[in-house]
C-alpha cells in the first residue's frame, strides 16, 4: 500500500515537472515571438520614418484608426470582397445628371411637405369643425397635383433606372384619390354646412338659424347617475363638471364675464371672404341635391378614406424612398419589403401612442382614462351595442389582434427570399418568431375575454353609478402582459441576430434593445417605436451595404434617427396642442 502511494506521488511530480517545462518553453517561444514582432516592428517603422520626411509631419497624440468615415475600399478585405465593392453602382435617381433635376427634388419637397405638415393640419381642422377644413384641403390638392406634376416632368427626360418599379402606378393612385377624397370631403362639408354643424367659434352667423341654439345634452339618467357623463367619463369631463359647480370659482368668473362677452366676434376680411367662398359653393344646387340625396353614402365614403389618405402618404413615401435609390431591385426585394413592413408597424404604433398619450380616442377608453358608455346614449340596435364586451374592447385587445394577425400571415411570408425553395434551418429560425406571434396573440385574445368583468367592476369603483344604467366600461386598462411580452422579445431576439457584417449586427442591436427597452417601462415611451421601428427600417441589407461603401457606421444611424424622431414627436404634439386650442374657443 505505501509502495502504490510512493508510485502515484512520484508520477504527479514527473506530470508537475513536465508540466513546468512545457511553460517555460511556452514562455520562451512567446518572448522569441515578441522579441521578433518589436524588432519586426521597428524595423517597419523606422522603414517608414525613413521614407517619410518627419519636417513634413504635424504632430497629433492620436491619429483615426477606427472605420468610422473610411470607405470600405480602403480597408483589408479578401479578394472576393475586393470583387464585390469594386463593382458596386452608386447610382441613383438622385446623383444621375438629368436635365430636369430641380423638379424632382420639388417633388421631394412638396409630397413631404404634404405628408408633415398640409395633410395633418387638415385633420386638425376637420377634427373641431372648422371653416378652415376645405381651404386647407384645396391646398393639399394643389400639392399634390402640381408634385406629380414635376415628378413627370423629371421622369420623362430621367434613365430608366428602375424598371419595373411601382412608384409610377401608385402615383396614379395617390393623384385620383386625392380627388376623389376632396370631392367626397366637398360634399361632406356641404352636407354639414346645410345642417348647421360646421361653424368654428369665430362668429355665430345671424343668418344660420342652426347656429342660435346649442342644445345641452338630457343629463337626467335614472337614479343614482346624478353628476356623471352623459355618455364617457373622463378626466377633461371631471374637469368641466367641476366648473359649473355654482360655488367654483370658476362659474363666479363665468358670471362676472358681462354681456359682452356673447356678441359676436367681428370677423376678419380673409374670413369673410373665406365664408362667402364657402357659401357660393356649398349653396350650388347640384351640390346640395348630391348631399342631400346621397348624405348617408358621402359620409361613410369620407369615414373610409379620411384617415387611411395619410397612411397612404406615408407607404407612398417610403416607397419613393426606395425606387429613387434604386433599392429593392431583383431578389433585394423580399429583405426590403420584411423590414419596410415591420419596422413601419412599428413606426405607426408608436406615432399612435404618442396620440394616445395626447387624448386621441379618449371616449373609447384608449388613453388610459375611465371611459362609461351609459345605455340610454346607445342604439340598442347597433353592431356597436351588441358586440361590445361589458369591459370594453382596450388597447392591449386591439394589440393582441394584430399581433395574432401578424403571426398567422407571416409563417410563408418568412420563406420568400430563401434560394432553391427548400426549407433549412435559417427559416425555422424565423418562423419561430411567427409561431411566438400566434401564441402570445391568442392567448392575449384570451386574456381579455377573461378580464372583461374585472374591468367593468375597477371602471365601478369610486362611483357613484347605478350600474344598471351602464352598457359598459373600462378603467382605461387591462393588465395583460401578453403584448408587452410580445415586443419585448421581439426586441432580445433581433438584438442577438446575427449578420454577415459587424456594422449590420450592430444596427440590429440598436433597434432590438429600443423595443426591449419600450417595453420593459410601464409608460411604453412612444419614443422607443418610433426609433426602433425607424432603424428596424434602416437594416435591410442594400442600406447596411450603402453605409459600409461610404465609410458610415452605426452611429450614423443612431445619431440620425434620434435626432428626427424628437423632432416628430414634437411636430405631433404641437398638432395635438393646436386642436385643443381651437376645440377651447
Amino acid at each position: 500500500m505505501r509502495l502504490l502511494k510512493t508510485m502515484v506521488l512520484l508520477e504527479l511530480v514527473s506530470t508537475a515537472l513536465a508540466l513546468s517545462m512545457n511553460m517555460e518553453t511556452d514562455k520562451d517561444m512567446k518572448s522569441d515571438m515578441d522579441m521578433d514582432m518589436d524588432i519586426d516592428m521597428e524595423h517597419s517603422i523606422a522603414d517608414t520614418t525613413s521614407s517619410i520626411d518627419l519636417t513634413e509631419l504635424t504632430p497629433v497624440p492620436h491619429e483615426m484608426k477606427h472605420m468610422h468615415g473610411q470607405p470600405i475600399l480602403e480597408t483589408h478585405l479578401t479578394p472576393a470582397e475586393r470583387l464585390f465593392w469594386e463593382s458596386y453602382n452608386t447610382t441613383t435617381f438622385f446623383t444621375i445628371d438629368a436635365p430636369h433635376k430641380s423638379a424632382l427634388w420639388f417633388h421631394v419637397l412638396t409630397i413631404l411637405g404634404a405628408l408633415f405638415v398640409i395633410y395633418p393640419l387638415s385633420l386638425v381642422l376637420n377634427n373641431v369643425k372648422s371653416k378652415w377644413y376645405i381651404p386647407s384641403l384645396t391646398l393639399h390638392l394643389a400639392t399634390i397635383v402640381t408634385s406629380l406634376i414635376s415628378l413627370q416632368i423629371f421622369a420623362s427626360t430621367a434613365p430608366l433606372l428602375y424598371p419595373g418599379q411601382a412608384y409610377g402606378k401608385m402615383s396614379w393612385i395617390l393623384l385620383f384619390a386625392t380627388i376623389i377624397h376632396y370631392s367626397v370631403a366637398l360634399l361632406h362639408s356641404a352636407s354639414k354646412w346645410i345642417s348647421g354643424e360646421l361653424f368654428d367659434n369665430e362668429a355665430p352667423d345671424s343668418n344660420n338659424p342652426h347656429q342660435q341654439f346649442i342644445p345641452l345634452e338630457n343629463l337626467d339618467l335614472e337614479r343614482g347617475e346624478s353628476n356623471s357623463s352623459p355618455s364617457h367619463s373622463t378626466l377633461i369631463d371631471q374637469e368641466e363638471s367641476s366648473n359649473a359647480n355654482p360655488g367654483s370659482p370658476a362659474y363666479k368668473d363665468s358670471l362676472e364675464l358681462g354681456d359682452d362677452y356673447y356678441l359676436p366676434k367681428k370677423q376678419s376680411t380673409t374670413q369673410l371672404a373665406r365664408d362667402g367662398i364657402l357659401a357660393q359653393v356649398f349653396t350650388h344646387p347640384r351640390v346640395q341635391s348630391i348631399s342631400a340625396r346621397f348624405s348617408p353614402i358621402i359620409s361613410w365614403i369620407f369615414f373610409f378614406i379620411n384617415m387611411p389618405m395619410l397612411a397612404y402618404l406615408f407607404i407612398y413615401v417610403i416607397v419613393g424612398i426606395s425606387v429613387g435609390n434604386c433599392l429593392g431591385q431583383a431578389k433585394h426585394v423580399f429583405n426590403l419589403l420584411a423590414h419596410f413592413i415591420k419596422g413601419g408597424v412599428f413606426v405607426t404604433l408608436g406615432v399612435f401612442t404618442l396620440a394616445r398619450y395626447c387624448g386621441v380616442f379618449a371616449k373609447q377608453g384608449l388613453a388610459w382614462n375611465k371611459s362609461i358608455v351609459f345605455k340610454n346614449n346607445t342604439n340598442p340596435n347597433s353592431f356597436f351595442y351588441r358586440w361590445t364586451p361589458q369591459g370594453m374592447f382596450t388597447m392591449e385587445f386591439y394589440e393582441s389582434f394584430l399581433i395574432f394577425f401578424y403571426g398567422s400571415t407571416n409563417i410563408f411570408l418568412e420563406h420568400l427570399a430563401s434560394p432553391g425553395g427548400a426549407w433549412d434551418v435559417k427559416d425555422l429560425q424565423h418562423v419561430s418568431i411567427a409561431f411566438m406571434y400566434i401564441g402570445a396573440g391568442l392567448c392575449g385574445l384570451i386574456t381579455e375575454k377573461l378580464l372583461s368583468d374585472w374591468r367593468f367592476n375597477q371602471m365601478l369603483l369610486n362611483t357613484n353609478i347605478n350600474p344598471s344604467a351602464i352598457h359598459a366600461g373600462s378603467p382605461g386598462y387591462s393588465p395583460n402582459p401578453f403584448p408587452v411580452f410580445t415586443i419585448f422579445w421581439t426586441g432580445i431576439l433581433m438584438s442577438q441576430h446575427k449578420q454577415s457584417s459587424q456594422i449590420s449586427t450592430n444596427v440590429h442591436m440598436q433597434w432590438g434593445y429600443l423595443l426591449a427597452y419600450d417595453h420593459l417601462l410601464n409608460s411604453s415611451p412612444s419614443f422607443c417605436l418610433i426609433a426602433g421601428g425607424a432603424i428596424f427600417m434602416q437594416s435591410t441589407d442594400q442600406v447596411v451595404q450603402a453605409m459600409e461603401y461610404r465609410g458610415l457606421t452605426e452611429m450614423f444611424t443612431l445619431n440620425v434617427n434620434v435626432g428626427c424622431v424628437a423632432l416628430l414627436m414634437s411636430w405631433e404634439m404641437i398638432l395635438f396642442i393646436f386642436k385643443d386650442k381651437l376645440s377651447r374657443k
